[in-house]
């Protein structure tokens, strides 16, 4: 199953012809040089590097142009048919190719050189450790070519479902948020009460930075921005007056970070919280220091049945915290039988 899969991604990666063919003309110089070398010590060198006549420099640009038909022949062919899994058909090809490649500088040595030389089985084995070196660097240079580029497509692959979990995370959020807001203006219009127009209106604000602002990461300031209206908001529904402080403290001008990260505390702090009249309410904090943010949020627990299915926001959060700031995050619950706290701490530098 995995074939496929490798053929698709594979497809669309380029030939890189041109890096081949001038990493092989540094190749060559570099093989014929290095196996020279005995001749540099004991005796002049067959390899000329700078041939001074027509003739030599001719041979010398012909054998290295017929010399990189033993590269690029397998590196094309593995390049078409390796992803696909046909290696039968592949090794054939192959071995075709050299063929084709051993002919072909056969017939250019024999224009070059003398009729002794370029006797086929001299030539051959003359030619051999070449040749070999040659094929090996082709595959070579495709096997890592593959490799990174299928390192490359991993990494992208990650990102991609990295992104898709965030985007599913976050989906996950709105529709929480529209609900239960839903439900509490619901209410005041069913009530009668004169604090549904307000609420309405307060409301739309929410939608407007629920549907809006869809990127990855926001300023703080609007995050805080958002928190304080979901709390004048969530105000509208008591006839009484309730503690719901929000405290803000450091530089939170250049701060960014996740849409709706912080909301989903508060919005938890109300749906169990208990904000009868004698009741201790909501406190939370936000603080910048250090190229850190850190959030508190405490409210005691109400007497009212909590939800059956259970919510999604704590989790949702997690699990957000764990994709955007692997260890570099602290969360800290505290869920205790009157009371719920939550401590966290963020590197966003």
């Amino acid at each position: 199953m995995a074939l496929p899969h490798l053929y698709i991604s594979f497809g669309i990666m380029k030939k890189k012809l041109r890096l081949l063919v001038a990493g092989f003309i540094v190749f060559y110089y570099i093989v014929h040089i290095a196996y020279g070398l005995p001749d540099l010590v004991h005796g002049p060198s067959q390899l000329k590097l700078l041939p001074h006549s027509q003739e030599p420099l001719l041979f010398s640009i012909f054998d290295v142009a017929s010399a990189s038909l033993f590269v690029i022949g397998p590196y094309l062919i593995l390049y078409r048919y390796y992803a696909r899994g046909r290696w039968l058909l592949s090794v054939l090809l192959i071995l075709a190719a050299i063929g084709i490649a051993f002919i072909i500088n056969y017939r250019i040595s024999k224009d070059f050189a003398d009729a002794y030389y370029t006797r086929m089985r001299i030539f051959f084995n003359s030619n051999f450790f070449f040749f070999c070196v040659y094929i090996l660097y082709g595959i070579t240079f495709f096997f890592i070519r593959f490799a990174w580029y299928k390192e490359v497509q991993q990494k992208e692959l990650l990102l991609q479902n990295r992104q898709s979990e965030l985007s599913f995370l976050r989906s996950q959020i709105n529709p929480h948020f529209l609900f239960n807001s839903l439900s509490n203006i619901y209410t005041l219009v069913y009530e009668g009460s004169a604090q549904a127009l307000p609420a309405i209106a307060g409301f739309s604000e929410l939608l407007r930075y629920m549907l809006y602002d869809n990127k990855e990461k926001v300023p703080l300031d609007k995050e805080i921005e958002y928190m304080r209206k979901y709390i004048a908001l969530q105000k509208l529904r008591f006839e009484h007056a309730i503690v719901a402080d929000l405290h803000v403290n450091g530089n939170t001008a250049n701060v960014q970070i996740p849409p709706l990260l912080l909301v989903p505390f508060i919005e938890n702090a109300f749906k169990h919280g208990d904000f009868s009249i004698n009741g201790q309410g909501l406190t939370a904090l936000v603080r910048c220091a250090d190229d850190k943010m850190y959030f508190y949020c405490f409210n005691t627990k109400g007497k009212g049945e909590k939800d059956s299915g259970g919510g999604i926001g704590l989790p949702n959060i997690k699990r957000r915290l764990q994709l955007l700031y692997p260890g570099k995050h602290k969360l800290e619950i505290l869920d205790n039988k009157d009371s719920f706290t939550v401590n966290m701490e963020l590197q966003y530098a």
